[in-house]
C-alpha cells in the first residue's frame, strides 16, 4: 500500500515540480560550481538563510558555494536542489518531501542512502537517519548535513535511539548539541525525550547529569526523562538513604534509589500542569511498583479496592504495603479520558484530578517516611 501511495504521489509530484521550476534560472557560474561540488562531495547540504551550498569531501573538507540569485531567493534553492538531484539521482524531480510520514518509517534502501546525502534535502537527510539500513559509514555524513538545518535537534533524536549511535564518538557529539538546544525547546514531549536520550551510557559528563537534574526541579519535564532512563541511578544530591525494612513487599521501595524515585514523582505531580508528562510519570511509578497480583485499572477507586483485597489474600495488614499495591495499578489510563474530556491544561489538570491525585500522593508520601 505504501509502495503504491509513494509512486502516485512521485508521479504527480514531479509533474507539478518540473512545471513551476525552471533549472535556466540558475546563473551558469553556480550550475558549475554546483557540478563541481557534486563531482568532488560525499554530502551536501544547503542554508536557506544564507544561501550557500556547502560540500563534504572525502577528506572531510568543506567547500562552499555562495549562491547568486537573480530571482526569488526560495525559487532558486529549489532550482538548485532541482539540479542537485538531476545530477546525482538521474530524476527529474524533486525529492518527494511530502512523504514526510513515510521518511519516518525507516523505508530507505542501504543501495541509496549516500545518495540521498547529495541533493541538499533535509527531507532526505530525515529519511536516513530514521532508515533502518543505517551504519558507521553514513552516520558522520548524516550528523554533517543536518548541522545548522530547521531538523537538526529531530535528526539528532532519531539518531540516538541507535544504540550503535550511542556507542559512537558522533553519538557524544549529537547529545553536547541537544543539551545545549533544550533551553530553546518548548514542545514538553521532545523536552522528555530528549532529556531520556542524553541521558544514555557517558554521552553527556556527571557534572551535565547533575546540572540538568537541578534545573529539573524547577523544569519537571527534564525529571520524567530521568525516571524513564535512569530509575535505578538518580543522582542522590540530598542525602536520600535507605529503609531498613525486612519486608519483601516493600523491597523495591525501601532501597535508596526506590526512595530517590518514589520523591522525585512525588514532586513531578506536586507540580503537575502537562498531561505528557503527568502520562509518562504514572506509567513509570506503575511499572517500578508492578505486583504479579494487581492489574492496572482506569479508576482509582478500583485501584483502592483492589489494593485492599490483596492485602487480605497475602494474610497482611500493613499501610506501607496497601500503598505499594495501590501504586502498582497506576498508568495512564486513570488521567486520560478525562484529560481529553475536558481539555484540561495547567493548574486545571490538577484540580479535576484531585480525586486521582490525592491518594496517589498519600500512598507516595507513606511509602517515603521512615
Amino acid at each position: 500500500m505504501i509502495i503504491g501511495t509513494r509512486k502516485a504521489y512521485v508521479a504527480i509530484f514531479n509533474r507539478r515540480y518540473q512545471n513551476s521550476i525552471n533549472l535556466s534560472m540558475l546563473t551558469p557560474e553556480d550550475t558549475l560550481r554546483l557540478n563541481v561540488l557534486i563531482s568532488t562531495c560525499v554530502a551536501i547540504r544547503i542554508d536557506v538563510y544564507k544561501l550557500v551550498v556547502v560540500g563534504l569531501t572525502k577528506d572531510k573538507k568543506e567547500q562552499t558555494i555562495t549562491l547568486n540569485p537573480t530571482t526569488d531567493s526560495s525559487k532558486y534553492i529549489q532550482a538548485v536542489q532541482k539540479l542537485l538531484v538531476n545530477q546525482v539521482l538521474g530524476s527529474m524531480g524533486g525529492y518527494p518531501s511530502y512523504l514526510k510520514r513515510w521518511s519516518r518509517m525507516g523505508q530507505v534502501s542501504s543501495s541509496n542512502l549516500t545518495s540521498l546525502l547529495k541533493i541538499g534535502n533535509i527531507e532526505a537527510v530525515v529519511a536516513v537517519s530514521n532508515s533502518q539500513n543505517l551504519n558507521d559509514e553514513v552516520l558522520d555524513l548524516v550528523w554533517w548535513c543536518a548541522t545548522n538545518t530547521d531538523q537538526q535537534a529531530e535528526i539528532g533524536r532519531f539518531l540516538l535511539t541507535r544504540d550503535f549511535v550511542v556507542e559512537h564518538l558522533v553519538g557524544k557529539q549529537i547529545a553536547s548539541y541537544l543539551l545545549e538546544f533544550l533551553p530553546f525547546t518548548d514542545d514538553t514531549t521532545q523536552l522528555i525525550d530528549t532529556t531520556n536520550l542524553v541521558l544514555q551510557g557517558d554521552l553527556i559528563s556527571h557534572e551535565a547529569k547533575d546540572k540538568l537534574w537541578k534545573q529539573g526541579q524547577r523544569k519537571t519535564a527534564f525529571l520524567v526523562g530521568f525516571i524513564e532512563r535512569m530509575k535505578n541511578n538518580l543522582p542522590n544530591l540530598d542525602g536520600t538513604v535507605a529503609f531498613n525494612l525486612d519486608i519483601k513487599e516493600l523491597e523495591c521501595v525501601n532501597s535508596e534509589q526506590g526512595q530517590i524515585l518514589l520523591k522525585t514523582i512525588a514532586h513531578i505531580l506536586k507540580k503537575i500542569n502537562q498531561e505528557h508528562v503527568l502520562y509518562r510519570t504514572l506509567e513509570v511509578l506503575g511499572t517500578y511498583l508492578s505486583h504479579p497480583m494487581i492489574q492496572p485499572s482506569a479508576q482509582i477507586d478500583q485501584l483502592q479496592s483492589q489494593a485492599q483485597t490483596v492485602l487480605e489474600q497475602l494474610g497482611l495488614n500493613d499501610e506501607k504495603i496497601k500503598a505499594r499495591l495501590l501504586l502498582a495499578g497506576v498508568s495512564e489510563q486513570l488521567a486520560v479520558s478525562t484529560i481529553s474530556a475536558h481539555s484540561l491544561a495547567g493548574s486545571a489538570i490538577r484540580k479535576k484530578l484531585s480525586d486521582v491525585l490525592t491518594p496517589i500522593q498519600a500512598a507516595l508520601k507513606l511509602l517515603t517516611t521512615p
